[in-house]
């Protein structure tokens, strides 16, 4: 088995993928996503800012974290303002099928957004178990939710989606038990995606992830401080972590993420460059301008 990449100046000639195009916006950027139709064996992943992804498959449309609005502002000001446009409209997101959340902070799990996409009867929602109380505060009916726990596996149409606790600096969790934080290994036909949620970087991690056989991980970067703690500001992994973590379990791409929205809380990308440069030179790893287009592609031997 082995996995590439197509790397941006090829010109493939499936069916909708004329070329990766970065930094798609608004309604265009949703026809494109319509319109690509990919093999079972790639993937294509769109980045929405801040944990966003979309990831299409088989046809089918999953969101990871999405945050097309600018809710954080509204609700607390300065200095919580976007640095960038949402790339698309979540209104316009009616065709995706599922919608990952990892946890409740409102750049993760986004009211405002999450409403616009539900509009759509399409699309339904996985969230924490802890969470679904206030899913449903929010308007949403049962029976478009999936409530999921850590260590369960749920089946979301042909993909199977994992869940694992995360650490926000601290494991937290409801009364009953179940935690407030989580990050996802989805398993595409054999494609399989780590998304880290917010997390710091722990042993139980790397050791739970280990034998996943992780062909993308997406891990947070921004790091933490006791400036920002002071602030209330909740911290992630470093640049240093990120990179320690995909290298111990075997990940075949890296994906940086949660970095360049909201300057007060960020780390410059060039530091995770460098660190792979310096360090593992032989990762290899990605990083995205918003609304722009990636095609993975994996192939068994």
């Amino acid at each position: 088995m082995f996995a590439f990449v197509i790397p941006f100046f090829m010109e493939p000639n499936w069916k909708g993928v004329d070329r990766l195009k970065a930094c798609g916006s608004g309604r265009n950027l949703a026809d494109e996503i319509l319109s690509v139709q990919l093999p079972p064996n790639m993937i294509a992943i769109w980045a929405l800012g801040q944990e966003g992804f979309l990831l299409k498959w088989n046809g089918r449309s999953v969101m990871f974290d999405p945050y097309l609005s600018n809710w954080v502002y509204e609700l607390s000001g300065d200095p919580w303002r976007r640095k960038f446009d949402p790339p698309v409209r979540p209104e316009d997101c009616g065709f995706v099928d599922y919608v990952v959340c990892s946890h409740h902070h409102e750049d993760h799990m986004d009211k405002l957004t999450l409403q616009a996409i539900g509009e759509s009867n399409r699309t339904r929602f996985v969230v924490p178990k802890a969470h679904l109380p206030r899913m449903r505060s929010w308007g949403f009916p049962d029976e478009r939710l999936i409530g999921i726990s850590a260590g369960e596996t749920v089946l979301l149409g042909e993909m199977r989606l994992e869940a694992h606790a995360a650490m926000h600096e601290q494991f937290a969790t409801d009364s009953a038990g179940e935690h407030l934080f989580l990050g996802y290994v989805a398993d595409f036909g054999g494609i399989h995606v780590y998304h880290a949620g917010d997390t710091v970087g722990f042993q139980g991690l790397v050791d739970g992830l280990k034998g996943k056989q992780i062909d993308i991980a997406m891990l947070p970067i921004n790091g933490r401080d006791f400036v920002r703690n002071a602030k209330g500001i909740v911290g992630n992994c470093n640049y240093r972590e990120a990179v320690e973590i995909a290298v111990s379990i075997g990940a075949d791409l890296l994906i940086p993420m949660h970095y360049g929205l909201f300057p007060h809380n960020d780390e410059n990308p060039a530091y995770f460059v460098d660190y792979l440069y310096s360090h593992y030179p032989e990762q290899k790893f990605h990083m995205f301008a918003p609304g722009e287009r990636y095609i993975y592609m994996k192939t068994h031997s």
